[in-house]
């Protein structure tokens, strides 16, 4: 989908870094469909949210960010999640949500994902979840997904903002994936499949625009790791990374 992850990671920096000197500074929501959970009649409003664009040292790097339109209760939302690693595409994934405040800190997300894949063939699930912040300021993303012939997956996700001076913040991130079934042809096992930890350190420039610096980890487990050995491949990797995060 991307062939030169490098080039749009510069592109997209300058765009946000342009956008954000450009507008005004309300404080930042790392999920643009999030919501107060309050019921106005304000108008709908459009928004563009990157909250990861990132140059990796093992030859890849991530692209994830949403458009969102519309109010504080309800909203639509149009997300994309791109991953590369040592070269290869490991995530390449497209999300339609609708999403429904149920509280003052949490969303009801329904829709759809679809993963495109070169290797295999492309595949579509059903998306059920909530996302939202704990009275710690933990955001969290919790997303039950069902697939094509049955097959069932769960994401969890999580960050936590630390604030080390006035515009330094330290930002410590986990994201878990779980499948109901193996799928080998995938490198997917069943139970818990991959687990990824980061730490980001951002200097906020703007509000808006959040360049930062940090170190990556994921891992293999259980039968995914099995898999990743049958083909000669590493179980786990730790690489630096370059980014930034940005909205408009």
């Amino acid at each position: 989908m991307f062939k030169n992850i490098s080039g749009i990671a510069a592109t997209l920096w300058l765009l946000a870094a342009q956008a954000s000197y450009g507008q005004s500074e309300p404080q930042h929501q790392h999920h643009s469909y999030q919501s107060s959970g309050e019921d106005n009649e304000e108008e709908p409003m459009a928004e563009v949210s990157l909250d990861y664009v990132e140059l990796r040292g093992d030859n890849g790097g991530e692209i994830e960010g949403d458009f969102s339109y519309g109010g504080e209760q309800n909203k639509f939302v149009a997300e994309v999640d791109y991953e590369r690693s040592s070269g290869e595409i490991e995530k390449n994934e497209l999300w339609a949500l609708y999403s429904r405040a149920i509280s003052a800190n949490w969303n009801f997300l329904i829709g759809i994902r679809h993963d495109f894949n070169l290797e295999t063939t492309s595949r579509n699930w059903a998306a059920v979840g909530i996302t939202g912040e704990s009275p710690y300021k933990f955001e969290m993303d919790a997303v039950f997904f069902y697939g094509e012939h049955g097959s069932t997956a769960f994401r969890l996700e999580g960050e936590y903002e630390i604030k080390l001076a006035q515009d330094w913040n330290l930002v410590p991130r986990i994201e878990l994936n779980f499948f109901g079934q193996n799928d080998e042809a995938r490198g997917s096992g069943s139970g818990l499949s991959e687990a990824e930890v980061g730490f980001r350190l951002m200097y906020e420039v703007t509000r808006k625009f959040s360049p930062y610096i940090g170190v990556h980890y994921e891992r293999e487990v259980g039968n995914a790791a099995d898999f990743a050995r049958e083909e000669g491949e590493d179980v786990d990797s730790t690489v630096w990374v370059l980014g930034f995060r940005a909205w408009f």
